[in-house]
């Protein structure tokens, strides 16, 4: 309900497209207080609407013509880096306590099961035990997937996701603390695999590996289940990268690959329905998942410029020479222009 005002409050009024995000949240504390007589979720709510509408003016679409799709969700930023949550609270691995209001705004406290994947139960533990100690904040959210009726009850399936510090994540996750060598492995991202080619500090190519996740390009299969795997992958090529002597990782820069999102998007260049998820947004997220991941292997990310490492007279130069696929190619480019940009 708040989200539903808050749009069409911008719809009507030109203005609020130029609000900051702090003079949002404050026109819509005041503006949702009566329906929702909660600020952390108020603000929660704030922060989806603002920034879906910044994404919209960046890609030129109409405000007038966005309308919220079926979800329900609630969403808590953290009171102080010192206080945990206190909308959304986390009292073991396998159990959080969500505040939950009816439509009169009373408030009651309700118990969550759940499932936490078991590469991440060492770090709940950790986040759990710290802001016990008044030492960590932890914004966080339930996403409901799915609900049914029973005789008397509703019944709901949902997704808590919490946002951990960075620092924390890589205390409690890190693998290595030091490189085994001094090389840089250039990655190259598609939809179906990553490839990776290593070369020295001179440029010269040592080694070339690609890492496969073909089935997540299947129709019908599952979005939680295909990250997952790619998620796998990363962690192959970063864990090889490492034993193969390699200390830094370079990437194509997202931010640059984004604006092309943004000309892609409105230009309406795609070859096909599902183009812009699996050609750009897919391709940054998932530089961005390697970038944050890179350090648990104790190495560093650089990111190069990614205009010219494919379809130029250098990528098909470097084919012909070294014999290598278009896509191995291109990540032999990008390890060059790390070398390069390491050097400046």
């Amino acid at each position: 309900m708040c989200a539903h005002r808050l749009l069409n409050d911008v719809k009507g009024n030109d203005a609020l497209l130029g609000f900051s995000q702090a003079s949002f949240l404050k026109y819509a504390r005041e503006r949702c207080y009566e329906l929702l007589p909660n600020r952390r979720y108020i603000d929660g709510v704030a922060t989806l609407v603002h920034s879906t509408l910044r994404s919209a003016r960046k890609l030129g679409v109409n405000i007038r013509d966005i309308e919220l799709g079926q979800w329900l969700l609630f969403q808590s930023e953290a009171e102080s880096e010192k206080r945990g949550n206190l909308n959304i609270r986390l009292l073991s691995v396998n159990k959080a306590e969500v505040l939950v209001l009816n439509y009169d705004g009373a408030s009651k406290r309700i118990d969550i099961g759940l499932k936490t994947p078991k590469g991440y139960v060492e770090l709940l533990k950790v986040l759990i035990e710290r802001a016990g100690k008044y030492e960590v904040g932890y914004p966080a959210r339930v996403m409901v997937r799915g609900y049914n009726f029973r005789p008397g009850n509703m019944h709901l399936y949902c997704g808590l996701q919490v946002m951990v510090p960075y620092s924390l994540y890589l205390d409690v996750m890190r693998r290595y603390s030091e490189p085994r060598g001094n090389l840089i492995g250039g990655v190259d991202v598609n939809v179906n695999r990553l490839n990776l080619a290593i070369v020295d500090r001179y440029g010269r190519l040592r080694d070339v590996k690609t890492f496969w996740f073909r089935e997540v390009t299947a129709r019908g299969f599952k979005g939680v289940v295909a990250w997952t795997k790619i998620h796998q992958a990363i962690h192959e090529l970063l864990n090889y990268a490492y034993h193969h002597g390699v200390s830094a990782i370079s990437l194509e820069n997202p931010r640059t690959i984004g604006y092309l999102r943004y000309y892609w998007v409105r230009n309406g260049d795609r070859g096909s329905r599902n183009y812009n998820y699996r050609v750009s947004i897919f391709r940054s997220r998932t530089i961005e998942v390697i970038s944050y991941k890179a350090p648990l292997y104790a190495m560093r990310t650089i990111y190069v410029n990614p205009k010219g490492t494919t379809n130029s007279q250098q990528h098909d130069e470097v084919m012909r020479k070294y014999g290598l696929d278009r896509h191995t190619a291109s990540a032999y480019l990008i390890a060059l222009r790390g070398i390069n940009k390491q050097r400046k």
